[in-house]
């Protein structure tokens, strides 16, 4: 097979291409719920959301109150509408990734045969499935400031020093999707902190003090049990935790064998291992920062992707700055949040058995 533009184009496009994304979905579990099913948008300078931030007053009315639809006005004896908004929108910005895929004019020379080429391109799209994995696995768990160029995190971060949690769904008093909640409080997460009891603060427990019990329930049972009912309001409730290996193992230590149950057999059948705990899921992710434990309502979370440039390819061709061919493989979008109130995290876990 002679490594012409169009065959080696075609050939990558159709058959290698779709397997690398599909690698790239199934590489960690947030890829896999929310990348793979991403909203594709045609465009637009920036990706708006509308935000659902609070409550209609209540009440039915009645001669001289407000109520849920107004307020009576007994001189015209007539009922007047309330002139409220209860929703605002975010705006987040576009961001991009991609991966090059270079081939040498030396490759060229010693690549001339239908196998050689095969095994080529193998090992140059492994190599760009590596980076895009660490890539969007990473960043979506990151603990450090969101660059310019980075999608939204869903990690917790500390902002004692200013505004490094900026655009870190799980955080509070941070700007996220260009709405401050240093302003508006509905817009912050929901933080407590592991103790190895009912409390919160004191220092770290240990993987000992998690699995201890107290009349049969297990501490970090405990601290689980207050997060998830932090985040829920009445039926609408957390349906995904992601954790660490260290704090998925406590968690099911600390379970008798007939309460230990599977999870989704969605994820389940894609590889990751899952628990049970209430309405959620329990699932380990490597890229979790240590001794966390985020309890996430998906329903609110949302990979926006453009159209044009879900996991495009780009063709090789010869460029005049370099020996050799080169393609191209881009992804433009972001990871937006429509309710931060609904998303938690349990921090100061233990980090070792």
């Amino acid at each position: 097979m002679s490594l012409n533009y169009n065959s080696l184009s075609s050939l990558t496009r159709d058959k290698f291409i779709p397997v690398l994304v599909d690698n790239i979905f199934n590489s960690n579990v947030l890829a896999f719920k929310l990348l793979k099913n991403a909203d594709k948008l045609d465009g637009g300078v920036k990706i708006i959301t509308p935000l659902e931030y609070s409550q209609l007053s209540e009440g039915f009315g009645g001669a001289t109150g407000d109520g849920y639809m107004g307020f009576y006005n007994a001189s015209s004896d007539q009922l007047v509408p309330k002139s409220y908004d209860p929703f605002t929108s975010a705006e987040w910005n576009w961001k991009q990734a991609f991966s090059g895929l270079y081939i040498t004019s030396d490759e060229e020379m010693k690549n001339q045969g239908d196998s050689q080429v095969l095994s080529l391109i193998k090992s140059k799209l492994k190599n760009a499935e590596r980076s895009l994995k660490d890539l969007f696995g990473s960043k979506m768990f990151s603990t450090a400031s969101v660059g310019a160029n980075d999608i939204t995190s869903i990690a917790y971060a500390d902002d004692s020093t200013g505004n490094e949690s900026d655009n870190h769904i799980v955080a509070i008093d941070r700007s996220l999707g260009g709405v401050d909640s240093t302003t508006y409080t509905w817009w912050d997460a929901q933080m407590l902190g592991f103790s190895g009891d009912e409390t919160t603060g004191g220092s770290s427990p240990t993987w000992d003090e998690h699995t201890t019990t107290n009349n049969g329930v297990a501490n970090i049972v405990k601290d689980m049990t207050r997060m998830y009912g932090s985040c829920s309001i009445d039926n609408d409730q957390v349906d995904l935790i992601v954790t660490t290996q260290v704090l998925f193992d406590a968690y099911e230590s600390s379970l008798q064998a007939s309460k230990r149950f599977a999870g989704d057999s969605t994820l389940a059948d894609a590889g990751f291992q899952t628990l049970r705990f209430k309405g959620a899921t329990i699932v380990v992710d490597s890229h979790c920062p240590d001794g966390h434990m985020y309890f996430l309502n998906t329903n609110y979370l949302d990979f926006k992707v453009h159209a044009k440039r879900d996991f495009s390819f780009e063709g090789f061709r010869r460029r005049e700055e370099y020996d050799g061919q080169i393609a191209r493989l881009f992804w433009m979008g972001n990871l937006v949040c429509t309710n931060a109130r609904m998303q938690g995290v349990l921090k100061g876990g233990a980090s070792a058995y």
